[in-house]
């Protein structure tokens, strides 16, 4: 039985089962006849047709090799055979032909609790590593590799990797240091690592990005890799299908280095202009920051990221293209639109294609004298036609709509505190503005970031005891515990939710508030 006590894409925890044992990520030895992992040694059958001669063959499935470059005909009839060769062993050395839809149907084939992976082509390899994870998480996954692979690996998620020296080291330097940037730059050591990273960004960003902690301080993003970390592409997917803008009427803004934006001294200028002008108006205009990596952030759930980039002032194609298809999916949910673009020379690019009508304010930089004045203009144009905001919390509603899929909040609330804030309604507490929003009373009803149980909870929430849970939660989430129709706890989301349906064992929920 698998474990786990963390996950940020890579994985920490233990297996046990039997008199079998050993903590996670960590190094097996991989020898002709054996393994050898922690202080337990297990033979394995060379091939099928050895298997009778092993004493303790119920640990492998004897599965026979085909490597990459085997012809079709003869793959096809050793794939098979090993599909038929299922087998009921706890453990299987994996052997793939690098033919798509034939390493396909033999891994979905497989049962096991231990896949035993060769470094023999890293497409083949990350393919079938993700259909087993998909299909189980609770199984253990081994790559013979060597150090200059291991960070990659390991930040993939796979848990056991050769016994080597160099490993070690490397198994070390990665736990030492579990950081995205740490391992985009280990990547350039190899071709092999950096073949890896780019297909764990490209092709399995999506796989990457349900098994990844939601962030929690500043991320850095160095490399131009790091353009492609599944936490950006996460943002941006996530941002295109639930964020509903309130008007029609859009200003796009500059990024800073401050985070969050409102907090600079360049974006309070924005702001204090924009109140002045459009007064209890200012809450009906949608206010974007176009920004790289993450596209588009609007301005009320800037709360939810933190970040710094490297600055040169030049755009690569890609971050012109991901910020120019948010924008279009944003403000085509509108009719009619009317944006204010203040924005500096080098990202007007990303307004190519923007329909609607289009204001540009910027003469030079963005806060000189006259940028400000054309800003102020322009927004004294549609102040006549700006709808008044129905009360002073649109954001936090917005807010909500997008974590939790529908406004929790009753009609009258207030939002009061200096280092922390929290929402209230009739002096009672409904949430806490940290980690975005935290809901902190029974009386809430969401349509995503639940879990759901049919028991009376004592403590914290374990997997066994998860009933059924929102897919979409994250590890790091703030999530509702539901018995029934009613809210009986919230916590933070210790595993991801399709991982806390699937697992038997391990924390599910930390949780850190029960209602009675």
């Amino acid at each position: 039985m698998l474990e786990l006590s963390q996950i940020d894409g890579y994985r920490i925890g233990s297996y046990q089962k039997d008199e079998l044992s050993f903590e996670i990520p960590g190094l097996l030895e991989l020898k002709r006849d054996s393994i050898v992992l922690g202080n337990s040694s297990l033979h394995k059958p060379l091939s099928y047709p050895f298997r009778d001669m092993i004493e303790d063959k119920d640990n492998f499935q004897p599965l026979l090799r085909v490597s990459k470059g085997t012809p079709l005909s003869m793959a096809q009839k050793i794939q098979k055979k090993n599909v038929d060769l299922k087998g009921s062993g706890d453990i299987v050395q994996v052997f793939l032909s690098g033919m798509g839809k034939l390493d396909d149907e033999m891994v979905d084939g497989l049962d096991a609790s231990i896949y035993l992976f060769d470094m023999d082509d890293e497409r083949s390899l990350l393919k079938a590593y993700f259909r087993i994870r998909e299909k189980n998480p609770e199984a253990v996954c081994f790559c013979n590799c060597g150090p200059d692979e291991l960070p990659v690996l390991a930040y993939a998620g796979f848990d056991l990797f050769t016994k080597t020296d160099e490993n070690q080291k490397a198994l070390e330097l990665f736990l030492e240091n579990d950081t995205p940037q740490y391992v985009e730059m280990t990547a350039c050591s190899s071709i092999r690592a950096k073949t890896l990273l780019d297909l764990l960004y490209n092709e399995h960003w999506g796989d990457m990005a349900q098994n990844i902690h939601r962030p929690i301080g500043k991320e850095l993003y160095i490399s131009k890799d790091a353009f492609w970390r599944p936490n950006a592409q996460r943002w941006a997917k996530n941002v295109c299908e639930n964020f509903i803008p309130q008007s029609k009427f859009f200003l796009l803004l500059p990024c800073s280095s401050r985070k969050p934006y409102s907090s600079s001294p360049s974006h309070r200028r924005f702001i204090t202009m924009a109140r002045s002008v459009l007064g209890r108006s200012y809450g009906s205009l949608c206010q974007l920051i176009v920004t790289s990596p993450y596209g588009v952030v609007p301005r009320d759930l800037e709360g939810l990221i933190d970040y710094d980039i490297v600055v040169t002032g030049k755009w690569m194609r890609e971050e012109v293209e991901r910020s120019s298809h948010m924008l279009k999916n944003i403000i085509s949910k509108t009719k009619d639109p009317q944006v204010i673009a203040h924005l500096p020379e080098n990202e007007l690019d990303t307004l190519e294609g923007l329909e609607g009508d289009i204001t540009v304010t910027t003469d030079g930089h963005p806060l000189s004298d006259g940028s400000m004045q054309n800003l102020k203009e322009a927004l004294l144009k549609v102040k006549d036609s700006l709808p008044v905001a129905e009360d002073g919390y649109g954001d936090v509603r917005r807010l909500s709509k997008f974590l939790y899929g529908k406004d929790i909040f009753p009609d009258k609330i207030y939002v009061k505190g200096r280092g922390v804030k929290q929402v209230f309604s009739s002096n009672v507490p409904l949430a806490s503005l940290v980690n975005g929003l935290r809901p902190l009373s029974g009386n809430v009803d969401v349509e995503k970031k639940w879990v759901e149980i049919d028991f009376d909870i004592k403590g914290d929430l374990f997997c066994v005891g998860v009933r059924d849970a929102d897919e979409d939660i994250l590890a790091g989430d703030e999530v509702i515990i539901r018995n029934g129709k009613k809210t009986v706890a919230v916590g933070t989301a210790i595993l991801p939710g399709k991982m806390m349906k699937k697992m038997r064992k391990g924390k599910a929920v930390k949780i850190r508030k029960r209602f009675h």
